[in-house]
């Protein structure tokens, strides 16, 4: 009895190595597939991470625009008001300098005037440079924004593209499988 036993068991050990064998492959398969999907969706994320970090980008981008757009408009209210001082003070010295009354008094006026006039004419300028600092940022932001705009479209469609093939792929797993059923289903028969 014991002879047929161990005879049984070594001719069914064979059988049994390939089932598990057959088991191991199965687990393996599902494995690899687990781990694709699994880098799949870290890949997903890190794509709407990365969508949402250009959105931010550009939000602040466009709000550092509307700051540096307000400061250009006062800017250059703030200039124009001090074109009209200059003008005022150029007139004053000129009424001083066609006074025919040249006594000290007088020459103090034009000389205390026509420092006035430089000190205007130097803020003018000063102005000028501010205006046109703040008039090349804006161009730089607006840049920026745009190209932010470009990397997001990418971005996005990039995105679109691999949830498609995702899809796909998903779609052709699952017709595999409904192959190997029927397959199986057939075999039975």
């Amino acid at each position: 009895m014991r002879t047929r036993l161990t005879l049984i068991l070594l001719l069914l050990l064979p059988f049994f190595a390939n089932a598990q064998s057959s088991m191991q492959r199965q687990m393996q398969a599902s494995n690899a597939m687990l781990r694709q999907q699994n880098q799949m969706f870290l890949q997903q994320q890190q794509q709407q991470r990365a969508l949402a970090t250009m959105m931010n980008n550009i939000e602040t981008k466009e709000s550092k625009l509307a700051k540096e757009e307000k400061k250009r408009t006062k800017l250059q209210e703030k200039a124009k008001q001090r074109e009209a001082d200059l003008k005022t003070k150029n007139e004053e010295l000129k009424v001083l300098e066609t006074n025919t009354d040249t006594n000290a008094t007088t020459l103090k006026a034009i000389e205390k005037s026509k420092k006035e006039v430089a000190k205007s004419e130097e803020k003018i300028s000063q102005s000028k440079t501010e205006i046109e600092k703040s008039s090349n940022k804006i161009q730089d932001l607006q840049n920026q924004i745009q190209a932010d705009k470009i990397k997001k479209e990418e971005l996005e469609k990039k995105h679109e593209e691999e949830k498609k093939a995702k899809e796909e792929e998903k779609r052709l797993k699952e017709e595999e499988k409904a192959k190997k059923e029927k397959e199986k289903q057939d075999k039975k028969k």
